[in-house]
Parts: C-alpha cells; structure tokens; sequence
C-alpha cells in the first residue's frame, strides 16, 4: 500500500473549485438583489426546486429505471447519454416552469434571474462544493502523513482498497481539478439562461422559448455525457460553453423580443 503525495497544483485546483461553487452564487444574489432588485424569495424558490425536483423525485426514478433496466441502459453510452439528458431536462424544466408560473412573484426579469441563481448556485454548492470540500480534507491528511497513519490501523484489504480510493488524489493531472469550478460556471450561467426563457415564455406566452429551454437542457446534458466518454474533460467544457453561449444569446433574443 503506497499513498502518495497530492500535488500543491492540485489542491490549488481544488480551493479554485470550492471558491466558485460558493462565491458565485453569493455574487449573484448579492447583484441581484442590490442591482436588479429582485427579492431574495426567488433565490430560495430555486434552490428549494433543485433539491425537490432532482435530488428527490428525479433521483427516485433513477433508482428505479437503473433496477429494472440494469446493464441495457448503463451499458451503453449513447442510451445513457440519451437518458441522462432527457430527464435532466424534464424535471429541473418542469420545476422551473411550475415555480416560475406559481410561486415566483412578482414574475419579472429580476426574480428570473433570482431564481436562476438560486437554481443553479445550489446545484454548485451541493455537487462541487461539498466534493470540493472532500477533496482538500483528504489531500491534507494525506500530505501531513495523517491519512498514512489511520490506514495503518486498517485490515490490509480495507486499506488497500481505501488507498486506491484516495490515489486518484494524487494520480488525476493538476489541471483537471480546476474543470470543477470552471464546469459550475458554465452551468449557472446556463440556469440564468434557461430561466429567463422560461421567464419570458410565461410572460408573452410563447410556447416556444419553454420548448427551446428543454432543448438547449437535454442537448447540453447529452452532448456533455457522450464527448466525456471519448474527448477530454476540456474538450466537454468547451463544448458545453459554446452551446452555453447559444442560450445566452437565446435569452437575449427573447428578452429583446415585443
């Protein structure tokens, strides 16, 4: 059993990844609420939706979509890819929509882009931060010998199959732990994106920028399943920023729009 050292590069990248995943959405928050003037409900009414809607219902039916279809779905990268995509996009959409139509008030641009924060922030703060957290905890025990020590107290077994847990700590190339940080900003300016189409598909009652906002969710989603399994983890992101882009201009476009 060899535990190795986690590159100060690296944990570098990981603090990068920490920082954005909570200072982002408290920038935005702070910019909404004193620049645009939106409520602070907005915020809550986002972060409540993603929790309800993806960490709950949709996980739920994961899990069972994952124990009847097994192998036939996971299996395969392109049904997968597929999958993923579509029901990223139809709960965190729908919960988008039903928050937007119902609870958001008053429903302007300001609280859209409220809710955008709180959508997307949460969903940083939750999936990177806390693994951001994880990852600086361990990296320091492992630099100070302490990690050594605990796995010394193990079985061999439990021990070596910890280590090879933790190698990727030090193993995985330093640059690839900033892509955490960089992926969550990409993705909440996605959810500011989607949700003032959606904002503005209520407010004109245009069917279509609803529709365009599940598209550009399930493309994004799927592309970004799909290229990670042949491409690297920056050649994702590039991707993911330049359809990213197209919804920005999208949101742009429809807020334009009379």
């Amino acid at each position: 059993m060899t535990v190795g050292m986690v590159p100060g590069a690296s944990i570098a990248g990981m603090v990068f990844s920490l920082v954005v995943s909570f200072a982002l959405p408290i920038g935005l928050f702070v910019y909404a609420k004193k620049k645009l003037g939106a409520k602070t409900a907005p915020f809550f009414i986002g972060c409540g939706v993603f929790f309800v809607m993806v960490l709950m219902l949709e996980a739920a039916i994961h899990r069972i979509v994952f124990r009847l279809a097994g192998e036939a779905l996971t299996g395969s990268v392109i049904l997968y890819a597929v999958y993923g995509g579509l029901m990223a996009a139809l709960f965190e959409e729908t919960g988008r929509y039903i928050a937007m139509r119902f609870l958001v008030k008053p429903l302007d641009f300001p609280n859209a882009f409220m809710y955008g924060a709180g959508h997307g922030g949460v969903e940083a703060m939750l999936l990177c931060g806390v693994a951001s957290i994880n990852n600086i905890a361990s990296a320091v025990m492992i630099n100070s010998g302490t990690m050594s020590a605990q796995l010394a107290t193990l079985d061999a077994e439990k021990a070596a199959d910890t280590a090879a847990a933790l190698s990727a700590l030090w193993t995985t190339p330093s640059l690839t732990f900033f892509a955490g940080g960089v992926e969550r900003i990409i993705a909440v300016v996605l959810h500011l994106s989607l949700s003032i189409l959606v904002f503005q598909s209520i407010r004109k009652k245009a069917p279509m920028e609803l529709v365009r906002a599940y598209l550009f969710h399930f493309v994004i989603d799927s592309l970004s399943v799909l290229l990670s399994a042949v491409a690297s983890v920056w050649v994702v992101e590039l991707v993911a920023a330049l359809l990213t882009g197209g919804a920005v201009l999208m949101a742009r476009y429809a807020c334009m729009e009379e």
